[in-house]
């Protein structure tokens, strides 16, 4: 009698730690899917956006050597491809661009946005151009877009702000090589030992190589639907008006494209994706190896469909001008974008056996 009860709660504990690990399949080899991300996705967007904030970089000193309308210009075409380069590695903020120590996140540290007028100002009117401090909304991509663009100023005005100080030009070149080297130092961890230590964690453990990319591509996603669009649409709790100065590359005017580039690389990712060679595997691959897997597929790809013609839905403008004059219009991306989390978020989590690690205050 003893004896069958204890193989009765034995089987019972069994039966419920087999639960908790959702609908993992262990045939489907991680080894491989984790290799092909890092090679084929993470690495070279990396190195990309490296090498196009070395670009700007080299661009922003010759400005800064002699300013003019064209140089000026040339910078800010610099830093619009630095820009897009950077939505193909947004979302990827683990391991050498996670937070550590000190220092917050390479996201935090180079793209936090919307940035402060006011401190950027501060800081150059009284040439402090050390960045010592921690005030990251006055530096990174976005303060140098600030400074190259402007507020709703043409380059004839622009460069006469570099020409009445010198110290302006000071402040942005010691943004654009603190910038760089924070990208450099990532690019250049990536390709060395994280290369190999993300293939060998391939377990689905929190803390596995598997687990960090998963929450992370979900939290990008989520960053893309509650902050690119949400907080500028005036939707998050506690706001009552729309911030339409709150977009991603306000001043530059570029915040639409930017979103969608945003958008296109998290479904790359999705995918499978990546910058060098033919799809290979992805999340979709993934599912396809599970139980329930195919008809989430469907369902995933339905949706995001719906997500690509909102956005194309959206006139050709800036995104913060589109707020305010077609409303609506940009309203259904974030709608169909709400709509879609359960399947990149709870839907996905539950099939493949990843648990989600944050949270992102959404309630959904």
């Amino acid at each position: 009698m003893y004896k069958t009860f204890s193989l009765i709660i034995l089987l019972f504990i069994a039966s419920c730690q087999s639960k908790d690990k959702g609908n993992e399949n262990n045939s489907f080899n991680r080894k491989a899917f984790l290799k092909q991300s890092a090679e084929n996705i993470i690495a070279p967007a990396f190195y990309q956006t490296k090498s196009a904030i070395n670009d700007l970089e080299k661009a922003i000193l010759t400005f800064k050597n002699n300013q003019n309308v064209t140089n000026l210009q040339e910078a800010q075409k610099y830093w619009t491809t630095a820009a897009f380069a950077w939505q193909t590695v947004c979302m990827f903020n683990f391991g050498p661009a996670g937070e550590m120590g000190s220092k917050k996140s390479l996201n935090e540290e180079l793209a936090t946005f919307p940035v402060s007028v006011n401190k950027i100002e501060n800081y150059i009117l009284s040439k402090d151009i050390s960045l010592a401090n921690f005030d990251r909304d006055s530096r990174g991509l976005f303060g140098i877009e600030y400074l190259l663009f402007g507020l709703n100023q043409s380059p004839q005005e622009v460069l006469q702000l570099f020409e009445k100080d010198e110290w302006r030009a000071k402040y942005l070149e010691a943004c654009i090589e603190t910038a760089f080297s924070q990208i450099a130092i990532v690019n250049d961890v990536w390709i060395g030992q994280e290369m190999s230590s993300f293939q060998e964690n391939d377990g689905t453990d929190i803390g596995s190589s598997i687990s960090l990319y998963y929450n992370e591509f979900l939290k990008s996603y989520e960053g893309l639907k509650n902050f690119k669009f949400g907080i500028p649409l005036g939707l998050r709790p506690g706001q009552t008006n729309p911030l339409p100065q709150n977009v991603e590359g306000f001043y530059s005017g570029i915040s639409l494209q930017l979103a969608k580039a945003h958008w296109q690389q998290l479904k790359n990712i999705w995918e499978g994706t990546g910058l060098i060679g033919p799809r290979r595997s992805g999340f979709k691959e993934y599912l396809e190896s599970v139980s329930g897997g195919q008809e989430l597929i469907v369902s995933t790809q339905q949706q995001m469909f719906a997500i690509d013609q909102a956005f194309d839905a959206i006139p050709d403008k800036p995104l913060s001008k589109a707020i305010t004059e077609d409303f609506e219009k940009v309203n259904l991306v974030h709608t169909e974008m709400q709509k879609h989390t359960r399947f990149f978020k709870s839907d996905l989590s539950s099939l493949i056996g990843i648990a989600i690690t944050y949270s992102s205050g959404d309630g959904d």
